[in-house]
């Protein structure tokens, strides 16, 4: 699957959303990968975790940041049910917030979520890791989990919103053999159902979630999306 359409000019100055710290989640400056740009973070671990999860922003052109209403429904959704089982981190890409560097269409930010990969599982070892994100971070995400090293235990990918209609979900791209879960609404404007369902078919997933009359940003309810999420990001949830 490759791109069909282009997104319009990035404003020269995009709205991001306000900084948000939930309980229990403390800042950190990540270090990037083999000298990459260091970025900025916040990061909860609990003392038991069983799991951890790491969730990528949408587009850093367009105003996407680690406070983006859908990485932070999640993050909350994670603290309100699981912050004593569950571990987390979300993160602003190269040239978002105070995070170092600059937008590198896709190249970088895979370095950046891999990075961010690493510290986690480095403080939540030998647990089996999650990778999530919403829109341009679904891309990231999911090849992230593709290429994490072994030692990384990566087991689940979760997209919402992914956008196939921009960015190609190509078959080198998205070799990922964990368990895969896509959420979509009805009136995404930049992957509709048919795409999300034959996306699932290629990548084996094991669930599609469909919102009705929900849009790409999610926004006729991001509490109800990050509870439906949930147990894909964190199966240990339901235990």
């Amino acid at each position: 699957m490759s791109r069909v359409e282009r997104l319009p000019p990035p404003p020269a100055a995009p709205k991001r959303s306000p900084p948000v710290a939930l309980r229990g989640e403390l800042s950190a400056r990540i270090d990037g990968r083999e000298g990459g740009p260091a970025l900025d973070a916040r990061i909860h671990v609990p003392n038991a975790a069983l799991r951890s999860v790491v969730i990528c922003h949408p587009h850093p052109l367009y105003g996407g940041s680690m406070h983006s209403p859908m990485c932070l429904a999640l993050a909350r959704a994670l603290s309100e049910h699981a912050s004593d089982r569950i571990a987390w981190a979300r993160f602003d890409f190269r040239g978002v917030g105070t995070s170092e560097g600059h937008y590198d269409e896709g190249r970088g930010e895979l370095d950046d979520a891999l990075a961010v990969m690493q510290v986690l599982a480095s403080r939540v070892p030998r647990m089996p890791m999650t990778v999530a994100g919403h829109s341009f971070g679904s891309w990231i995400a999911l090849r992230a989990a593709a290429s994490a090293p072994g030692e990384l235990l990566v087991t689940h990918a979760v997209l919402l919103a992914p956008s196939t209609r921009l960015f190609a979900f190509s078959e080198g791209e998205v070799g990922f053999a964990g368990t895969t879960s896509i959420f979509v609404g009805t009136d995404d404007e930049y992957c509709d159902v048919d795409e999300a369902k034959e996306l699932g078919r290629r990548l084996r997933a094991d669930r599609v979630r469909v919102f009705e009359g929900f849009d790409h940003q999610f926004t006729q309810g991001r509490r109800r999306v990050a509870e439906a999420a949930l147990s894909s990001l964190a199966p240990e949830v339901d235990s």
